[in-house]
Order: C-alpha cells, then sequence, then structure tokens
C-alpha cells in the first residue's frame, strides 16, 4: 500500500510540475477517476511531516522574533489541526460549488486531483522555505521577502491548476481559483 501511495505521490508531483510547465501532456500523471479522486487525498498523510516541520518552523521564528509579533502568536495543537483540516477539507466543498455555477461539473475530479498534489507540494515548498531561518541561510527581513515571493508564486499556481483542469478561459480560472482562495482566508481569519 505504502509503495502505491509514494507511486502516487511521484505521478501527482510530476504532473504539477508539467502543468506548471505548459506541457501539453500533463494530464498523463493523474488518474482521474474515483478511485485517483480518493487515492489523491493520500497526501494528508504523506504531507503531515512536512506540515509538522512546517509548525515548529513558524513557532521557532514567532519566539525567535517576538517583538513582531503578538504574545498569543504561535500556533497551538489546536491551530495546527484546525490549518490541516483547512488545506484538505474547504478546497472540495467550494470547487464543487464552483464548477456547478460555472456548468463544468464534469472537470470536478480534475480540478479535485491536480489540486490535491498541489497542495501536498505547496506545503513541501513552504516546509523548505521555513527551514532557511533556523539553518541562519535567511534573516526575518529575508524571510519576509521569501513568504511575499511564495505567496505570489501561490497565487499562479492556483491559478494555473484552475485554468489546466477546469479548461477556462485565463480570466475565469482566475476567478475560478480566487474564491476557494477567499473562502479559506475568510475561515483563517475567523479561527
Amino acid at each position: 500500500m505504502m509503495n502505491q501511495a509514494l507511486k502516487d505521490m511521484r505521478a501527482g508531483v510530476d504532473g504539477v510540475f508539467a502543468l506548471l510547465m505548459f506541457k501539453p501532456d500533463w494530464r498523463k500523471h493523474f488518474d482521474m477517476s474515483v478511485t485517483g479522486v480518493g487515492r489523491s487525498f493520500i497526501g494528508v498523510f504523506l504531507g503531515l511531516p512536512a506540515f509538522i516541520f512546517l509548525i515548529y518552523g513558524i513557532n521557532y521564528f514567532i519566539a525567535d522574533n517576538a517583538s513582531y509579533f503578538e504574545a498569543d502568536a504561535s500556533y497551538s495543537l489546536l491551530d495546527a489541526m484546525l490549518s490541516w483540516a483547512r488545506f484538505w477539507l474547504v478546497f472540495p466543498v467550494v470547487a464543487m460549488g464552483m464548477v456547478i455555477v460555472l456548468g463544468v461539473k464534469d472537470r470536478y475530479a480534475s480540478w479535485l486531483v491536480t489540486h490535491n498534489w498541489t497542495v501536498l507540494l505547496l506545503v513541501h515548498v513552504q516546509a523548505l522555505m521555513l527551514a532557511l531561518y533556523p539553518a541562519g541561510l535567511a534573516d526575518a527581513g529575508a524571510m519576509g521577502q521569501v513568504t511575499s515571493l511564495y505567496n505570489f508564486v501561490r497565487l499562479f499556481v492556483h491559478w494555473r491548476v484552475a485554468h489546466g483542469a477546469l479548461g477556462l478561459p485565463p480570466l475565469l480560472a482566475a476567478a475560478a481559483a480566487g474564491v476557494p482562495l477567499i473562502i479559506d482566508w475568510m475561515i483563517m481569519t475567523v479561527t
């Protein structure tokens, strides 16, 4: 079972990179069937070590730069659990509503599978970014710049996933990608 999960992850990450490089055959890396949708959620488990590292990295950064943050700015275990659940549960619900509104219900599985493997990749990118600080390779100012760059690139990535998976025109794909991000942000500000 673990070998299959690792093969699926490798194919999914290869597919995300192919999609981001605008390769026309990027879909060959993904299983868009019902089984493939289910297997794409294995990222919940495969990404957990990177997410835990990310949370520890964020808390380390906050503790080391306490004067820049409010006293309760660190992530508690509950905060981390809610964030991880948000990563994986908000998008499928919001995306279902988006494909219904846009009239592309038949492309839901494609968007969901591609998005799930993209989230796994982005979590690892964030963890690697946070590793720069405790390794002494970046100071607080550089981390702010890296985070700003990441947030910009993240928007492009989500747009490209929506554009490729849904086959929508660029501006409509941007709107489709933006709605789940905005709803996720709204939930994040409340929790």
